[in-house]
């Protein structure tokens, strides 16, 4: 189910975001046995996650670890049809635009009201964009995907019903935009005006204060062990949502979402019956397609994820690093010669299985009204690298690279601990990096800890990771826009930090204000191409999307770009699944 139109860090390398994945020893393949899930009478859907949330405010999330709960619990205006990527009515009942893209007029469903049975209404979606959003002090990640031209969008009230949004130039990506949360002014304007919201509704808060509109309501939350939704009884749901047979909206009367220290403890529990949806790694293929037999599961196999995984380095002039090491990282020659040493090739047939695809720039393949298909691929050729290494200053003493000053070029490189296949693609990283003289130490990191590392403390050389899936680049721009949030080699520069920096400010400026389609393909397709030709992300692979799903699981409806999970609230369980 697609929500939110920005990026989040991703926790895992596959594209199903929700969903645990990792890997399995051989020994598994011969004694496993797939166990039917228990009593489902209670409609309780469980599912596994390999970290803890960091946040419960929306305003306040940008890793996955947060989104994918608070996708449940809130909503926004707008959301994306997982099928085609259009632009459907949320907690909005329907709009106008006029003025050539500058105004649109949007109506709210009448009758809303907020979790804890208080009215929503247009005052609500004031708030949360003037009060909170557009308000310096807040530290949102999605601030910069809501200006226009740098300047907030006019949001006014003309009813309580109705609120109209107008900007000075046209805005293509606007509708996409208004699916950002909104928040209940009744609840939070008050914390606002203490200037203490950037440490409100932490992971300490008591869920009892935690107010949503979404399909489900927080319940219980116990770090390290599960988060507890429950159905949420004031909801209303979109239009166009319609009950799947013989329930009412939401279907399920709770999501349970254990939380298990790594991918291979959440496989094993899917094949036990504890849980009802995996994240298939391809990878585990080879395990999961002979159980499939037993008849507990299906397997959906989607072609390649919305996702990115790449390397990068900190080019941060604030961070607390060694000065020469900051001078290797922001040489283009260097990037440009890591990206040449690289075996692509390798990281899918080994890692992922062969079910992947590299990915040439930062929009993948699947992303296919705006994938610039002439950039050309970047290969494994060390000649190539070794070459660039010495035109960048470098030389070699033996088989070991050292820069002009006679430092030896070694880097920690850091990933998270969650994903066995990131650990395995630092290792081939590793291997593939050595054969040009640099030396790699990897150290995996928690999650959480990591993502702390890499956007608060800047205390790192570098990374492998990945980003959520976006279909429009706007909501690459925390990304890409040097004051972004998410500008990961050197986040929220005061100013451009350099020349194609500035550009890539000046294309998503334009981008963001022309209407005509064709344009916009132009205009993004040369972004891609600096991002291509600077490389300050390393872009490396995208695998294929795939997923378990328990039999007992209605509701679900294998979609191009949302999953298999088109809207949570028609998912239900269909009973208890005799023994095969």
């Amino acid at each position: 189910m697609i929500r939110r139109a920005s990026r989040s860090l991703a926790l895992v390398l596959a594209g199903v975001v929700l969903f645990g994945a990792g890997g399995c020893t051989g020994s598994a393949r011969e004694h496993w046995k797939v166990v039917p899930r228990g009593s489902v009478s209670d409609g309780n859907l469980v599912m596994d996650v390999v970290s803890d949330p960091r946040t419960f405010n929306p305003a306040l999330a940008s890793e996955t670890t947060s989104t994918q709960i608070l996708g449940y619990l809130f909503r926004g205006l707008t959301r994306i049809s997982p099928r085609d990527g259009s632009v459907k009515p949320d907690l909005a009942k329907g709009w106008r635009v006029s003025r050539g893209g500058r105004r649109v007029v949007v109506r709210l469903l009448p009758g809303l009201v907020w979790s804890d049975g208080a009215p929503l209404d247009g005052r609500d979606v004031i708030f949360s964009f003037e009060k909170v959003y557009y308000n310096p002090s807040i530290a949102t990640s999605v601030r910069s995907e809501l200006l226009v031209d740098g300047k907030p969008v006019s949001v006014t009230l003309r009813d309580p019903l109705t609120v109209v949004f107008e900007t000075k130039k046209p805005f293509a990506p606007l509708l996409e935009s208004l699916g950002v949360e909104i928040l209940p002014r009744h609840i939070l304007e008050p914390v606002v005006n203490a200037g203490t919201f950037n440490q409100s509704w932490s992971v300490r808060e008591d869920p009892a204060h935690i107010v949503g509109d979404g399909p489900f309501v927080l319940s219980r939350y116990v770090p390290g062990q599960f988060v507890i939704l429950r159905s949420n009884p004031h909801y209303r749901a979109p239009l166009g949502i319609v009950p799947s047979p013989g329930c009412s909206l939401p279907c399920l009367a709770q999501i349970e979402l254990r939380i298990v220290p790594n991918d291979t403890s959440s496989l094993i529990r899917f094949l036990t019956g504890k849980t009802d949806l995996f994240g298939v790694t391809p990878q585990q293929m080879a395990v999961l397609k002979p159980k499939r037999k037993q008849g507990a599961f299906r397997l959906m196999v989607r072609g390649p994820s919305l996702s990115e995984s790449f390397v990068t380095f900190n080019e941060n002039p604030r961070a607390p690093i060694a000065p020469w090491k900051l001078r290797w990282f922001r040489n283009r020659r260097f990037r440009e010669a890591v990206a040449w040493s690289i075996d692509r090739t390798a990281l899918i047939n080994i890692v992922l299985n062969g079910m992947g695809e590299p990915i040439p720039g930062p929009v993948p393949s699947a992303v296919r009204a705006f994938f610039n298909d002439r950039l050309p691929p970047y290969r494994h050729d060390p000649d190539r690298a070794r070459l660039l290494l010495k035109k960048a200053g470098f030389s070699y003493r033996g088989s070991w690279l050292y820069d002009g000053d006679g430092h030896r070029v070694t880097i920690i490189l850091l990933t998270n601990t969650e994903s066995p296949e990131r650990v395995q693609m630092a290792q081939i990283l590793q291997a593939n990096l050595k054969e040009v003289g640099i030396k790699i130490r990897i150290v995996p990191l928690q999650f959480n800890m990591l993502a702390t590392m890499v956007t608060s403390s800047f205390r790192w050389e570098m990374l492998l990771f990945g980003l959520t899936g976006v279909l429009d680049p706007h909501g690459d721009t925390s990304v890409w826009k040097s004051s972004g949030f998410l500008h990961l080699w050197n986040p929220r520069e005061p100013h451009p930090d350099q020349p194609w920096e500035a550009e890539i400010d000046q294309l998503f400026d334009q981008g963001a204000t022309t209407m005509d389609p064709v344009r916009r393909k132009k205009i993004y397709d040369r972004w891609q191409e600096i991002a291509h030709r600077e490389l300050p992300l390393i872009d490396l692979v995208t695998p294929d999307q795939i997923t378990a799903v328990r039999k007992t699981l209605g509701g679900i409806h294998p979609t191009p770009l949302g999953g298999v999970v088109p809207h949570i609230s028609q998912v239900f369980q269909q009973g208890v699944l005799s023994p095969a």
